[in-house]
């Protein structure tokens, strides 16, 4: 006996047997049960989402923001290849207290983590460790009470002290 021919057959069988049970004609799809809509609170969707307009403001044009946040940069030490910066953000009276979110990107291009830090009251002050050359920072401020976030970009421009360049020079 063949085989080879009663593989085929059986197939169109089957298939024959599978399009004889489905209904024809218009029918209504039943509903077993009716759901409410899906509703997902996250506690961490607004760090979340701060974190990733931050890292996105590095390389916009412009910011958006519900509230303003304006950075500057206090005092910087430098050693040998990275520096020390002084960043003071300042926010409204009415956010305090918030979350801040940092990013920075690198004279080379390379884009840093994103770091927390906790501001309890309207002007903060926070280290960052940069290399020289010119680096942007991005900074977001969340506002658990509010769910408003806040969004500021600045470029720091780190030169070597005078002292080190002479010595440069008077190398070569």
């Amino acid at each position: 006996m063949r085989l080879g021919a009663l593989v085929p057959c059986v197939g169109f069988l089957a298939a024959v047997a599978a399009a004889s049970t489905i209904p024809q004609g218009p029918a209504e799809a039943k509903v077993q049960r009716d759901y409410a809509p899906l509703r997902i609170r996250h506690a961490r969707a607004l760090a979340t989402n701060v974190d990733a307009q931050v890292l996105a403001n590095l390389v916009a044009a412009e910011t958006r923001s519900d509230f303003d946040v304006t950075v500057s940069t206090g005092t910087i030490t430098c050693e040998l290849k990275t520096c020390r910066v002084a960043l003071n953000v300042r926010l409204p009276e009415t956010t305090a207290p918030a979350k801040l979110s940092f990013a920075v990107a690198s004279p080379k291009g390379e884009l840093s983590e994103v770091r927390h830090s906790e501001c309890l009251t309207s002007f903060c002050t926070v280290q960052l460790v940069l290399e020289r050359g010119r680096n942007v920072i991005a900074v977001g401020a969340a506002d658990a009470i509010s769910r408003g976030s806040g969004f500021a970009t600045t470029q720091v421009l780190i030169d070597a002290p005078l002292t080190v360049q002479k010595r440069k020079t008077e190398w070569f």
